[in-house]
């Protein structure tokens, strides 16, 4: 993709042109002032949707000086900048209390209780903010209903920028049930708040000091909605009261929100990016819906039912924080034997130093996490903008205080100043992968369909940083969180020499035992995937090491799939080939520092962090088949998605389900339901081609790798539990799944977001049918969102993905017989 930056300045200057020729096409198409068919009709667009491979035009397309593709011009960095800029922390949020408040709700005349976000330490309501609820604010907007505050302040509940819906996007009622209210909202009662902003960039903010601020528009991050620091009478803005809560932009750096088992959080997110769609900086689109990745949730929170919303109005997630198996008595006879309800470990920590009981499964307790955008056919552009954060999942065993000891508590590398929590020496790294236009702003090329790469690795947002160590255990939370490209990480020191540490979780989820990686390097990671690793900067110190770096040795040159790895050798002098091989992140060891963490090299080497999640008999087994192929979101009588398949003319990426017919996304199309939960299911997911590599995620439940249909696995996924799988070229995976505690609609798909964005990408339905009240007994309707409100359509469900009408059919055969 990217020319070498010794190429001669003609080759650099048509590779400039062709990419600028076609964001003036982007903007052309944003502005209307040309059509997808006006470019099907000049030849400079395929029937699949991407770039005529033109010189001048297609990124692909033979240059006129050479037979390498026409490509991208290298990022304009000047050199020297490596490692000389201290690595930025996550930015951590500060957690809002909550006042409830009981009512009549006119709009369902029910009883409900509202939460009122509270000033830190409080229990004295923000003004003018409504309280969150378990009813969304779109059904009193239909209903023309005012809002009363706890103040008894009264206001509409229209959006207040656009003033042409309701200022939640959350759905409201619809006839025949409220499928958007918070499930179990009574139950889980929230306790925390956050309040985030999705926003332009802080003016400013740039990769690194010696790179030109990004524009407003080029990247968009979250900033926290309440801000303590401005004062009354003095201050960076004198205008602006103490705690003021308007509008907060973000910087490079991704936001951290630390919860808590047992500890439900109401998290509102607003959406103050720009009205107008063309102020995207080229890419990008300003409707959002943030998907928590991946915890256990309510399908109305999980950020993936299509229910994005728009500039001006704000959405609530419910994060229930629930331990798995919370459920386990209403479906007691299919679980293991081995439960122990009782267990202590399935607890979470007090804030007093001691131990609170939670409800659930201590072999299904998570950990490290992250939310990001998920709008259909946007999430590439909308994430590679800076739409995204961390959470770390805190419990007993893995509490986040080194210190105490209580024979529950894993005392990994964390601190000891609070009850639980700890970031002294619990780090998180998100590794993403920019690319940058000759003025240095953040790009991204819409028109690729197999993957974007950018050339650059930045680790929390910064251009390859350093970061300054103690001589200990530190903790290491890694995500890759790239559009497409896959990595390999190593840990060597300043000599080239492999330095062994211990991987600890996969996807947030802990290994049996910690695993000793000796030869000092990861597996590949693909996109959304996390890995947890611990490593001991003491005994690199004791060997005379000053300096230690984070390497990346998985080469790859184009979206589909990696290339290969290369040597730790040949990656810490860099590939020419891809720049973004090599060196990523310094550590800079110092000082020795006090250590109360378990020291899995010595006395813990053996310690368990879990026990196994058993095999069981599967009540059903799926294969999903990943292919590319032209998909049939469009082959409706009028052309259009149902019910929204944004500006891509046609899509070459499609699932099918046991082995029928081929669909790519269609938001009401429904391709796996469950219906009823607890029950085990065996899934088998394959890549139909070997040109290509799939990274894929389930949302809302994980599952216990089994096997690669005879491939090798290594010992960090064997068993494992996990919520993405690399399939590898014409690979397979298979896992033992139970979904649970939820119901709803909910998604399945690739995490190269490219590919998700080009309808690679099923939706599978889980039923809950214990209460008659619950409208989660039924398949969801599908939103329609609009600035207006939203709209429904009725979903529809593939015979192949109905375990219902398998069952008739069989039953029915058998009748005849």
């Amino acid at each position: 993709m990217y020319f070498l930056r010794n190429a001669s300045k003609a080759q650099l200057r048509e590779a400039e042109l062709a990419r600028n020729n076609r964001r003036e096409i982007v903007k052309a198409l944003a502005d209307g002032q040309i059509t997808k068919r006006d470019l099907l009709r000049w030849g400079l667009l395929t029937t699949a949707g991407t770039m005529a491979l033109k010189n001048g035009l297609s990124p692909f397309a033979r240059s006129a000086f050479a037979a390498i593709p026409t490509g991208t011009p290298p990022s304009p960095v000047p050199p020297g900048l490596k490692f000389t800029q201290p690595m930025p922390r996550l930015n951590l949020q500060t957690p809002l209390p909550l006042t409830g408040t009981r009512y009549s709700d006119p709009a369902t005349n029910q009883t409900e209780t509202e939460f009122a976000f509270c000033h830190p330490r409080t229990t004295t309501p923000l003004a003018n903010m409504p309280e969150a609820c378990r009813t969304s604010y779109h059904s009193r907007f239909n209903a023309n209903l005012p809002y009363t505050d706890t103040s008894g302040n009264q206001f509409s509940c229209v959006n207040p920028i656009s003033g042409l819906g309701p200022m939640e996007g959350r759905p409201g009622l619809r006839s025949d049930g409220d499928y958007f209210a918070h499930q179990r909202w009574g139950e889980l009662p929230p306790k925390v708040g956050y309040l985030l902003s999705l926003g332009q960039i802080k003016g400013g903010s740039s990769f690194h000091p010696g790179l030109p601020a990004q524009d407003a528009n080029n990247v968009w991050s979250f900033g926290s909605r309440y801000n303590t620091t401005w004062k009354s009478s003095s201050g960076p803005d004198a205008s602006k009261p103490a705690g003021y809560y308007g509008n907060q932009t973000g910087n490079m750096t991704a936001p951290l929100i630390r919860v808590r088992y047992n500890e439900p959080v109401v998290t509102r997110i607003y959406n103050d990016l720009p009205v107008d769609r063309e102020l995207n900086g080229g890419f990008g689109r300003n409707e959002i819906s943030t998907h928590y990745h991946n915890a256990h949730n309510g399908a109305e929170s999980d950020g993936a039912c299509n229910a994005y919303h728009f500039p001006g109005t704000f959405y609530d997630y419910h994060w229930s924080s629930v331990l798995a198996r919370r459920d386990w008595k209403s479906y007691q006879q299919r679980m293991d034997k081995d439960f122990k309800p009782d267990d202590r470990r399935a607890s979470t920590p007090d804030g007093k130093g001691g131990l609170e009981k939670v409800e659930g499964d201590f072999r299904e307790i998570q950990g490290t996490m992250w939310f990001h955008d998920h709008r259909f056919f946007f999430t590439a552009e909308n994430v590679h903008k800076g739409n995204f954060g961390m959470v770390n999942m805190y419990s007993g065993p893995d509490r986040g205080n080194e210190g105490i000891e209580d024979g529950v508590n894993l005392r990994l590398p964390s601190g000891t100043s609070e009850d639980w929590g700890n970031l002294d020496y619990d780090i998180n790294l998100t590794v993403s992968n920019p690319a940058l236009d000759q003025r240095a702003q953040l790009f991204f090329d819409i028109f690729d369909t197999d993957g974007f790469l950018g050339d650059i690795l930045a680790v929390n947002g910064s251009y390859y940083p350093f970061m300054e160590v103690k001589a200990r255990r530190y903790r290491f939370r890694i995500l890759n969180a790239s559009m497409s490209r896959f990595i390999k990480l190593a840990v060597v020191d300043q000599d080239g020499k492999a330095v062994p540490f211990h991987f600890v979780a996969n996807d947030g989820n802990f290994v049996n035992r910690p695993i000793a990686i000796l030869d000092g390097t990861l597996d590949e990671q693909g996109v959304a995937e996390r890995y947890d690793i611990v490593v001991d900067f003491k005994i690199a110190k004791a060997r005379g090491v000053q300096r230690m770096y984070l390497v990346n040795v998985l080469q790859q040159t184009n979206g589909r799939k990696p290339d290969g790895a290369v040597s730790i050798g040949s990656a810490m002098r860099g590939i020419s080939a891809d720049p973004a091989v090599g060196k990523i992140l310094e550590f800079r060891i110092g000082a020795l520092a006090p250590d109360a963490s378990s020291d899995f090299w010595d006395k813990d080497a053996g310690k368990q962090l879990t026990e196994q999640v058993p095999i069981q008999p599967a009540v059903r087994t799926r294969t999903i088949e990943f292919v590319r192929s032209q998909g049939d979101s469009r082959k409706t009588t009028d052309g259009q998605c149902i019910p929204d398949c944004g500006p891509a003319e046609n899509f070459p990426w499609s699932i099918k389900i046991n082995g029928q017919a081929a669909h790519s996304l269609n938001a009401t199309r429904i391709s796996a339901l469950i219906p009823q939960p607890g029950e085990v299911e065996l899934w088998t997911l394959v890549n139909g081609g070997g040109g290509w590599d799939h990274p894929i995620h389930l949302h809302f439940e994980e599952g216990i790798t089994l096997n690669r249909g005879g491939a090798f696995m290594p010992e960090t996924e064997k068993l494992v539990r996990k919520d993405v799988w690399r399939l590898r070229p014409s690979g397979q995976v298979t896992f033992q799944v139970r979904f649970g505690e939820f119901g709803g609609a909910y998604v399945n798909h690739c995490h190269n977001t490219v590919h998700e964005d080009f309808a690679m990408l099923l939706r599978y339905q889980l039923l809950r049918g214990a209460d008659s009240t619950d409208p989660q007994r039924f398949v969801t309707p599908t939103p329609v969102p609009t600035e207006g409100g939203v709209r429904w359509k009725d979903s529809e469900i593939l015979p192949e993905g109905d375990p219902r009408a398998q069952q008739a059919a069989a039953t029915k055969a058998k009748g005849k017989g």
